[in-house]
């Protein structure tokens, strides 16, 4: 794990310093897990940002689709000069090789410039799909670019964890990822179990080699003793110590679904229980912001639910959550001062039910579109990573899992508050798909109206259409495909949203008719 004050600074997050000697980004990865089965497949979605946000005429793509014992299939070459939308699709590789058989491997994409790129984590998208579902997480693990990258990353070694986990007669949970260039003698997961009553389970399993570039498909159940029976039948959290070594270790995490049958995936976060240092925290700056916050997107209606899921993952602190309902206009209807206190010490796992909440307020459903979440810690002192999961499912549906988006809160940053514009993408599903963007800030007295620009790119080729929006001060915008959009695009395509402030937050959905739903933040 890189401290968080050189993830600034290497980034060139906005209003700090730069680095005099920082190497710059002339190679961005990602590797993915990739499955094709009876019952769904993968692909990897991505659009050409490069040359909109960076300036850069033209990338160069490596993409290496292997096996899961880590053998080279197939390797292709394409350049990157169009700001259109992409995909490399599983079907299609295998297709070229013959393979017609079930598939486990992997799929590097490997994007190379002359320019720096200054991320050396790309943009991409990893789904897996049929007709009755998807699930989607933004770029995973990735392969170390040089020693020295590997020395920045592996600076501090703590424990994956922040995502749900189910096991009982329907639904298993899963760990995978792709092996780096190194041999592993014996693969070693150390593991704690949190259940919905905060009970702790704890052991280890091993994996016995794990060969260069080897794919690895883990399902709990099969190493856990008795994990079924310690989660009674409800949603629990994991945090998995390890001795993985060679890529960026953010594992493909989720859960699978036999009855539907489904898959639900998000990726790993740090467990920063034990980070202690001066660089795990951050120092509040100015009494004008909040500690931190986030504001989400609320589904309500008919079927739908949304729960936030507080992990106990946090740097040792304690704070409380205000939560303040929004319509999508930028009104508030109710706020809840101090909702909740969160101790670290007490170690629990929090789920927060915001439709038992705003029944039980007997407040309309119908009216409220979001939540902003504050949080309030009790000294100066604020973690530098707060990361909760965004849960949106659907009951007596198909479908039993929800998605489970890994998001980070925006910390109450000053010097932020200078920056002119904001500039997010996302994909945009042909079908079922739905957008959520929202002007929302960590500043207490957030007064800045948003005018956006929304410009969609498709696969056939360059053209673009636009249309601009305009939000006040916490309010939403949900964008769902009209027939106009849907001929343009075709099919699966990207939109970029170019706003005159900074502070533009959102998350992409695709609501399936079966109850399964995908989602992730914006890029």
């Amino acid at each position: 794990m890189k401290s968080y004050s050189k993830v600034l600074s290497s980034t060139e997050h906005y209003g700090e310093t730069k680095e005099f000697l920082r190497k710059p980004t002339l190679r961005s990865s990602g590797i993915f897990p990739v499955i094709k089965n009876e019952n769904f497949t993968s692909r990897i979605l991505f659009m050409g940002y490069w040359l909109i946000k960076r300036n850069i005429p033209e990338v160069s793509i490596i993409i290496t689709l292997r096996s899961d014992d880590g053998k080279i299939l197939l390797r292709k070459i394409q350049t990157i000069n169009s700001s259109k939308a992409f995909s490399v699709d599983l079907d299609i590789l295998l297709h070229e090789i013959n393979i017609t058989t079930n598939f486990l491997g992997s799929l590097e994409l490997e994007f190379n410039t002359t320019r720096d790129m200054v991320f050396p984590f790309p943009a991409l998208v990893l789904e897996y799909f049929n007709s009755d579902f998807s699930s989607c997480v933004h770029t995973t693990e990735r392969i170390y670019n040089d020693f020295e990258d590997f020395n920045e990353n592996e600076q501090f070694r703590v424990p994956e964890s922040g995502f749900d986990i189910y096991c009982n007669n329907d639904l298993d949970c899963f760990v995978s990822f792709v092996n780096g260039p190194l041999q592993n003698p014996d693969g070693i997961i150390d593991y704690v179990v949190t259940n919905s009553k905060s009970e702790k389970l704890s052991g280890s399993f091993h994996l016995d080699i794990i060969n260069p570039y080897e794919t690895k498909f883990i399902k709990l159940g099969n190493y856990i003793p008795k994990l079924r029976d310690f989660l009674k039948n409800n949603s629990g959290s994991i945090s998995l110590s390890h001795n993985f070594e060679g890529f960026y270790p953010r594992l493909l995490v989720g859960n699978i679904q036999t009855s539907l049958p489904s898959v639900s995936f998000t990726h790993s976060y740090y467990d920063c229980t034990s980070c202690i240092s001066e660089s795990d925290f951050w120092s509040k700056l100015s009494d004008d912001f909040y500690d931190s916050s986030i504001h989400i997107p609320l589904f309500l209606q008919k079927n739908f639910f949304t729960d936030l899921i507080v992990y106990p993952n946090f740097s040792p602190s304690d704070f409380n959550l205000t939560i303040e309902f929004y319509d999508d206009l930028g009104n508030i209807i109710h706020k809840l001062d101090n909702f909740i206190v969160i101790k670290s010490e007490d170690s629990k796992l929090i789920k927060i039910q915001f439709k038992k909440i705003i029944n039980d307020l007997n407040l309309n459903s119908n009216e409220i579109s979001s939540a902003h979440i504050i949080t309030n810690f009790s000294t100066s002192k604020i973690p530098s990573r707060i990361k909760f999961g965004l849960n949106v499912g659907t009951e007596d549906l198909k479908s039993k899992l929800p998605c489970n988006i890994c998001f980070n809160t925006m910390l109450g940053d000053p010097k932020f508050d200078s920056k002119p514009y904001s500039f997010r993408w996302a994909p945009v599903f042909i079908n079922n798909s739905v957008i959520s963007i929202i002007n929302s800030s960590p500043k207490k007295n957030y007064l800045q109206h948003a005018t956006s620009t929304l410009t969609f790119y498709r696969k056939e080729d360059s053209t673009t259409i636009s249309k601009e929006i305009k939000l006040k001060p916490f309010g939403e915008f949900r964008l769902k495909l009209d027939d106009n959009l849907k001929n343009f695009l075709k099919e699966d395509g990207w939109v970029t949203i170019k706003t005159d402030n900074p502070y533009i937050q959102g998350f992409y959905f695709v609501l399936h008719p079966s109850g399964a739903v995908a989602g992730d933040h914006f890029f």
